[in-house]
């Protein structure tokens, strides 16, 4: 061998570069690729934010007293949340979530009424606990049902098919795209609470729309909004779906304007 020249067979070939490590489950780079992508902080805060504020003016167009009892008083309410259910929708077909979110099974309508009549009870036993008859507080019901309109009139069963069809959508919206987005940056129980809370939060307007002078800020429709969005929520979750929860909001709400816990 000459001095200076290399062997080639000596010469080890260079090391290939290890193998990547899996990465792990608790690594946030890491999907499952049969997950869709969580959303980002920023677009689920745009997303609860936009909602959120949406529904405080609709609310407050809605609830204004000089809609007392108009027949389409609900009508800004209600068209509003035809637009985010839309948006609701398409935002969960774009993540491939929306078949299995409002995929029907046997049972969810009985389901959804029975947690509708438990809601119903509770809200029973609420208004003779914090606001009976004679009491200063019994105005903050008489001011809901006033302006949701006479409770005898035949335009009760247009109001009643009208909030069942807006509570629907409100689950779609508030259950379906709010919380679910939350879940991406704050996980499952914070979302459902921030949800929860947002909802609720929706219905402050109410608290001086529907306030008596004597009675004070009307907390009825805040206190509601919140108490019955977590069980609402808790619903989704137990089963994974949107339809037991739509169903129980949809007929918890018609069952108030429909067979009111208060009359004159």
């Amino acid at each position: 061998m000459i001095p200076g020249d290399v062997d080639a067979d000596a010469v080890p070939p260079p090391s290939a570069a290890p193998p990547a490590a899996p990465a792990s489950s608790d690594d946030p780079r890491s999907t499952d690729p049969r997950e869709p992508p969580r959303a980002s902080r920023r677009e689920a805060a745009l997303i609860a934010a936009v909602v959120t504020a949406g529904v405080a003016l609709a609310v407050s167009l809605a609830f204004d007293p000089d809609r007392a009892g108009a027949l389409g008083m609900l009508a800004p309410v209600g068209a509003l949340y035809v637009l985010l259910a839309v948006a609701a929708g398409v935002w969960l077909r774009r993540r491939g979530e929306l078949r299995a979110a409002l995929r029907p099974l046997s049972g969810d309508l009985a389901r959804g009424a029975l947690v509708a009549a438990a809601l119903y009870g509770v809200s029973m036993a609420v208004q003779m606990a914090v606001a009976p008859r004679g009491s200063p507080r019994e105005a903050w019901l008489l001011r809901l049902y006033l302006q949701l309109g006479d409770p005898s009139a035949d335009a009760r069963v247009f109001a009643g098919a009208m909030v069942f069809v807006v509570a629907a959508l409100e689950e779609l919206v508030w259950r379906g795209l709010v919380m679910r987005a939350l879940e991406g940056p704050l996980g499952q129980g914070a979302a459902w609470l921030l949800s929860s809370a947002l909802f609720a939060a929706a219905h402050l307007p109410t608290l001086f729309l529907l306030g008596d002078p004597v009675a004070g800020p009307n907390p009825l429709l805040v206190a509601a909004g919140f108490g019955c969005s977590i069980v609402w929520g808790r619903v989704v979750h137990r089963t994974g779906r949107l339809p037991p929860a739509l169903f129980a909001h949809a007929f918890f709400s018609w069952a108030i304007v429909s067979f009111p816990i208060w009359r004159p």
